[in-house]
C-alpha cells in the first residue's frame, strides 16, 4: 500500500470565463429606474445644447457671460456618459472589470 500523492493540475481551456450573473438587470425590475437614466441622458444633452447656443451667440459687448458655459457643458456631457453607462448594464453589458 504505497502512498501516490496527487499532483495538481492546471486545465487551460480556450473559452472565456463565465460570470454567473450576466442576465440583464431589467427582467426582475420595475421601469423607474430606466425612466430615471433616459431623463439624466435628456437633461445632460440638453444642457451641452443649451451651452453651445449661448456660446455661439454673437457678442453685444465685451462683457463676459454670467454664466460659465464650457464648466456647464462638461458637467452636461459626463452626465450624459454616465447615463449611457447605466443604461448599457441595465441592458446586461458588462463595463466594469
Amino acid at each position: 500500500m504505497g502512498f501516490t500523492p496527487q499532483l495538481d493540475r492546471t486545465i487551460v481551456t480556450q473559452s472565456l470565463p463565465v460570470n454567473s450573473n450576466t442576465e440583464p438587470m431589467l427582467i426582475n425590475q420595475d421601469i423607474t429606474e430606466l425612466s430615471i437614466t433616459f431623463v439624466c441622458l435628456a437633461l445632460g444633452i440638453i444642457v451641452v445644447g443649451w451651452m453651445t447656443l449661448m456660446e455661439r451667440r454673437p457678442k453685444k459687448s465685451f462683457e463676459p457671460h454670467l454664466v460659465p458655459t464650457t464648466l456647464f457643458m462638461f458637467a452636461g456631457a459626463f452626465v450624459s456618459l454616465i447615463a449611457v453607462v447605466h443604461l448599457v448594464n441595465l441592458f446586461g453589458g458588462h463595463t466594469g472589470r
